[in-house]
């Protein structure tokens, strides 16, 4: 019976320790940084929507909402996809910083070269 109690315990600390390398990735992802807005950037255009994309505050689908960007709309866009967080961009929109998901922005060369 102490080898079944010693593997439930160990069990018990790996699935605690799961849950809070977890949740420190977790409350990364909804956090924000200033220098993800800064250094090199681009022109993209927003793509693969029906109507608009979200200009999200942090770089999350759970995060709050700053605008509707229209497709088609160009908006510039820093280097990334922000380092740790899957699947967004650093953007800029009518004087706003928030964050895109990847898959509706698109390279627009029209912008000109990247700007260094």
């Amino acid at each position: 019976m102490a080898d079944n109690a010693k593997k439930l315990y160990t069990i018990f600390l790996t699935m605690i320790l799961c849950l809070g390398v977890f949740s420190l990735s977790h409350s990364y992802a909804a956090e924000r940084s200033e220098r993800d807005f800064i250094g090199a950037s681009y022109q993209g255009k927003v793509v693969n929507c029906n109507e608009w994309i979200t200009l999200r505050y942090a770089p999350s689908v759970e995060s709050a909402s700053l605008a509707q960007i229209p497709l088609g709309t160009i908006v510039t866009v820093y280097d990334g996809p922000v380092y740790g967080i899957n699947g967004f961009y650093p953007v800029y929109y009518k004087g706003m910083k928030g964050y895109c998901l990847k898959d509706y922005l698109q390279y627009y060369s029209g912008g000109g070269a990247p700007k260094r």
